[in-house]
């Protein structure tokens, strides 16, 4: 029951984040950029820490015994300057999650434990289901603060709720 609802709630999270990055597709390139509200990064750069931080955690879970290999690159933001390179960085990590996601078979997959070291150098180790919680919800933070961003530009991307 665990590992379909892990698989439903990425499947929401690649489904609301195409649904923002479809929302944006008539933004011009200051707008991408530009930061539209005060303290947050700019559209594009959020996308890019999302696409990142997931990323990242996929790095080290696909190092548990039977999951897909994956490499996490550091990206610069500027190294996507546009919707299109933002979109297809978007795609490749969204078709790891999913390969990563196929090789779990059981709930108890997701009570396997892993260690991964934070950017500021700490070793933290736990289980998985709360590794992909935690990013999942990461994810569903920095949607809502494009959405807002979009929605401030004129270009609301509508209903992002689960149900």
């Amino acid at each position: 029951m665990l590992l379909d609802a892990a698989r439903r709630l990425y499947a929401y999270n690649t489904d609301m984040t195409e649904r923002l990055l479809d929302t944006a597709v008539d933004l011009d390139a200051t707008d991408f950029t530009a930061v539209v509200v005060s303290g947050q990064r700019s559209i594009r750069d959020t996308f890019v820490h999302l696409c990142s931080a997931q990323s990242a955690h996929l790095a080290t879970w696909s190092t548990l015994p039977g999951a897909s290999p994956w490499t996490h690159e550091i990206v610069d933001p500027a190294d996507l300057p546009d919707l299109a390179a933002v979109r297809q960085r978007w795609s490749a990590v969204s078709a790891g999650t999913d390969a990563f996601l196929a090789s779990l078979r059981t709930d108890d997959d997701l009570a396997r434990r892993y260690r991964r070291t934070r950017s500021d150098g700490t070793l933290v180790e736990r289980e998985l289901w709360l590794g992909m919680l935690h990013v999942a919800n990461h994810g569903t933070q920095h949607r809502a603060e494009i959405a807002v961003m979009l929605t401030a530009l004129g270009r609301s991307p509508g209903d992002l709720d689960l149900l």
